[in-house]
């Protein structure tokens, strides 16, 4: 009886939120309207979707999990982000207002050409999607842990739901939504505080302080292989200070789901004041997450529970079993908020860059609105079963590898090394051009390519030798240097054709030129592999952390880039940094 009845409470949500699709159902709407209602939504509404939009499952399932299971330093500088987002956002939104574009991509075309448009256009299509993937697959671990639903279920139900009152009401259906889904939120995390708050001996100060002198503060500051370079160490400071300054940039230069709804409002000054709200805001319900990580941990702690081993699960366990009815079926449906949040955010900004990016240029120029707002909402469905392929995909590595939520999306992030140096060097330097990115794009492919092998490979060795040390080191043992020798020789005699003046001008010389850049990216992938396998390793074998991986053909890169010539001005006056004031004269 108590199930149904926080099964009703769900149920009545989940309606709400169709409902309020129907409610923005318009069969007469222009195409800005649908994607970016009307260019003229209030800031404090986009803000608080923005915010909705980013703190998804994940956050809901991986911040008190990681907390719960190894600590909070993978989040320790999360702070950062209230210094860093609002410096990027000034670096590359004000181009987008000028250019009055739908997406950001388009700002490539002008500064490289059309191929390195679609081919960021391409990556970040499939990043975003692969993010949805997640958000689904975190959602089943919520309903796993508070009612034991097989991932499966949740994975679909919660998709369908989430594609349907998306299609229905395009932008302003997806912002008012997030508006309603922050207050049932909010409602829920004050409520679970209180809860915690009166379970935990000392309150919810008191576990806190059990949490962290039990190991689940920030105990690797103080080691000081925190501070070393190394694969085979679980976190590195100097990678999360990397990812902590760095990460900011895509969110507001690349990402279809903060840039859309940012450009839904009348300028660059007011769509400012929306990425404060959703930056503040988001770090204020990142703390409230690491307080209950914390609170979780102390309170199993006090009151073991066979079922409770490892901290994905822990926190929605105590939901289901430890709060009376009909608070859990609230919490739910607040849980629900965040999801339904980011699933109809990411739906409808990926629709977008399909209709804008793919439709539009290459399949049917000439469409009217009626057609463009129809393309959008197949596109929106067809997204909804992409991620819900990817999901169960996801689903099915995180038991094959036994990794946590944190882990489990490394072996699926594949293409999304190009995107920060396109706009970063195109916003930052008059040198930035076609060839140079799409040579990094090759590389860095190749690059992640041998890192997921190295990370799953690795992983996978390691945990058949824990269960049996007969069956050898396998992958987590020694790698032997002339696998990168092999691969280099293989990428010079591929990469050779071009750099002879005489051949480059042959297309098949092209083609070998970016198979061999390929195969160098596996090269130095493999050469870090083969140094630090040799170096670290001795009687035991040991696995590849999955957050190692070092930016260095990225700055190197970087350092290329101030050698290459400085492009014609059309390519660059008025759409990088210095020349921010200056018209456009680029051919549109």
């Amino acid at each position: 009886m108590e199930n149904w009845m926080n099964f009703g409470i769900i149920a009545f949500y989940m309606a709400v939120v169709i409902g309020v699709g129907f409610l923005f159902n318009s069969k007469k709407e222009t195409t800005e309207n649908y994607l970016l209602g009307g260019r003229g939504m209030n800031y404090i509404a986009i803000g608080l979707s923005m915010m909705m939009t980013l703190l998804s499952s994940i956050s809901l399932v991986q911040v008190p999990g990681e907390i719960f299971n190894n600590g909070w330093t993978l989040y320790s500088l999360a702070v950062l982000n209230i210094i860093t987002v609002p410096l990027w956002y000034k670096l590359f939104i004000p181009f987008y207002f000028k250019l009055r574009t739908f997406t950001p991509y388009s700002y490539l075309e002008l500064r490289y050409d059309s191929t390195v448009r679609t081919t960021v256009a391409v990556c970040s299509f499939y990043a975003r999607t692969m993010y949805l993937g997640m958000v689904l697959y975190t959602t089943s671990k919520i309903f796993e842990g508070a009612y034991g639903w097989p991932s499966w279920v949740t994975i679909i139900l919660v998709g369908v739901v989430g594609a349907v009152y998306t299609v229905l009401g395009g932008m302003k259906a997806v912002v008012w939504t997030d508006v309603i889904q922050f207050f049932v939120l909010v409602f829920g995390l004050i409520m679970i505080l209180i809860i915690l708050n009166n379970n935990l001996d000392g309150g919810i100060f008191g576990g806190i302080s059990y949490a962290w002198t039990h190991g689940r503060g920030a105990p690797q500051y103080a080691v000081e292989e925190f501070y070393h370079l190394k694969p085979y160490i679980r976190l590195c400071f100097w990678l999360l200070l990397y990812d902590a300054i760095f990460g900011g940039i895509s969110s507001v230069s690349s990402d279809q789901l903060n840039v859309q709804r940012i450009l839904a409002t009348k300028d660059w000054k007011t769509g400012l004041k929306s990425q404060w709200i959703a930056t503040v805001s988001g770090l204020l319900s990142t703390v409230v997450l690491y307080v209950i990580g914390w609170s979780i941990y102390a309170y199993y702690a006090e009151n073991p529970d066979p079922q409770v081993t490892a901290g994905d699960l822990a926190f929605f366990h105590f939901i289901a079993t430890k709060m009376p009815v009909p608070i859990p079926g609230i919490f739910m449906a607040a849980m629900l908020a965040a999801i339904m949040s980011t699933l109809d955010s990411g739906m409808n900004s990926m629709a977008t860059v399909w209709l804008k990016e793919f439709h539009s240029r290459f399949i049917n120029k000439n469409m009217s609105a009626e057609k463009e707002i129809k393309v959008a909402k197949i596109a929106t469905l067809v997204i909804g079963v992409f991620a819900v392929v990817l999901a169960l995909a996801l689903d099915f590595s995180g038991k094959w590898l036994r990794q946590s939520v944190a882990e489990v999306g490394t072996l699926f992030n594949l293409l999304g090394a190009i995107t920060l140096p396109a706009f970063l060097f195109a916003a930052l330097s008059k040198r930035a051009n076609a060839l140079l990115i799409w040579s990094y794009t090759f590389f860095a492919f190749g690059e992640s390519v041998l890192q997921a092998f190295w990370y799953a490979s690795s992983r996978s060795s390691y945990q058949a030798w824990v269960e049996n040390p007969s069956a050898g080191f396998g992958w987590a043992g020694r790698l032997p240097y002339s696998y990168a020798v092999i691969a280099f020789i293989i990428g010079v005699l591929f990469i050779l054709p071009f750099i002879i003046k005489a051949s480059r001008k042959f297309t098949i010389s092209k083609i070998t030129y970016f198979a061999g850049l390929i195969v160098m990216g596996v090269m130095f992938r493999l050469l870090i592999w083969a140094i630090y396998s040799n170096a670290c390793i001795t009687n035991v074998p040991k696995e590849c952390s999955f957050a190692f991986n070092l930016p260095f053909s990225f700055l190197i890169t970087f350092v290329i880039l101030w050698f290459c010539p400085v492009q014609p001005e059309k390519k660059w006056k008025g759409l990088t940094f210095k020349s921010a004031g200056e018209d456009i004269i680029a051919d549109k």
